[in-house]
């Protein structure tokens, strides 16, 4: 009976061991699949898969932990590229900034870092920092260049000699560029001062000047009506209601003036916001005349 019992434990024995083997190594497969899968190797592989599918702050990620155990000038310079696509531009700039020296892709990081300073939208940071010679790239001068000399037509600043300034463009583009120039060097703006003072010559007068022909031709007629009701009526011995209209006309007398400086305002903003906006197109629809980033 005991042996019965021996040999039939024995062959129950048998018939699982080989289950528990095949079972352990299916577990030691996996752990082994998961080691690889966070392997910096692994990592590179998927933030460079990120990276082609546009999704670049999940990529930025993995380039950062890949980057921890191994230095790579292209990998560095994909890593602060994501932070440019994504619009974190000044942190695009430092990273770029440690490509600078001993790679073979450092006339690409600076050009890439003056980029990242002009589209932060600090322009004076990116003009100052653009005349330090030690950062500019030999390969790319002329594509700076022509980033520094856009930056005037972007913010109020005082624009620079205007031969030099056209200079900088292609030939096909210096008719455009020579435009947009004299447009920022004298705006088609419209004074609120002369404006107020037309308005209190003739009422609506300021507002026509302005472009606004109906509401001045509106302003005169309301303000001529009730000064015309006002004498009337005070000739006609009609006091308070000759007080009344004089007072209406003396209001819109009033906001007319003041309506006709701050439609000249207006108008004035329309033009800065029509000029930044078709520049702003212009440029981007050539690219800023910067070269294709193949990195």
């Amino acid at each position: 009976m005991n042996r019965i019992f021996y040999y039939s434990n024995k062959l129950i024995l048998l018939l699982i061991m080989p289950m528990f083997i095949t079972y352990g190594d299916i577990l030691c497969q996996d752990s082994l699949k998961e080691l690889d899968l966070f392997s910096y190797k692994s990592r590179l592989k998927f933030g460079n898969h990120l990276y082609l599918e546009k999704d670049y702050l999940r990529a930025s990620y993995e380039f950062r932990e890949y980057l921890k155990y191994e230095d790579n000038d292209t990998i560095r310079f994909k890593f602060a590229n994501c932070f440019y696509n994504i619009g974190r531009y000044l942190e695009a700039a430092d990273n770029f900034k440690s490509i600078f020296y001993n790679s073979t892709i450092q006339d690409e990081s600076r050009l890439a870092y003056y980029k990242s300073l002009f589209f932060s939208g600090d322009f004076n940071l990116f003009r100052n920092s653009s005349r330090n010679e030690i950062y500019l790239p030999e390969k790319y001068l002329s594509e700076v260049n022509r980033l520094y000399f856009t930056s005037f037509l972007m913010d109020n600043s005082v624009l620079p000699d205007t031969a030099n300034f056209i200079s900088a463009f292609p030939d096909s583009n210096k008719n455009d560029i020579r435009n947009f120039y004299i447009q920022k060097k004298f705006p088609q703006y419209k004074s609120p001062t002369t404006a107020a003072l037309l308005s209190s010559v003739i009422p609506g007068l300021g507002k026509i000047y302005v472009g606004n022909i109906t509401d001045g031709l509106t302003s005169f007629l309301v303000t001529g009506v009730l000064t015309f009701l006002a004498i009337d009526n005070f000739n006609h011995k009609h006091s308070f209601r000759g007080w009344l209209f004089t007072g209406l006309g003396a209001f819109f007398y009033a906001g007319n003036i003041y309506g006709s400086a701050a439609a000249a305002q207006i108008f004035n903003a329309g033009v800065k916001f029509n000029f930044d906006n078709n520049v702003k197109l212009y440029f981007e629809k050539r690219n800023y005349f910067l070269p294709e980033n193949n990195l």
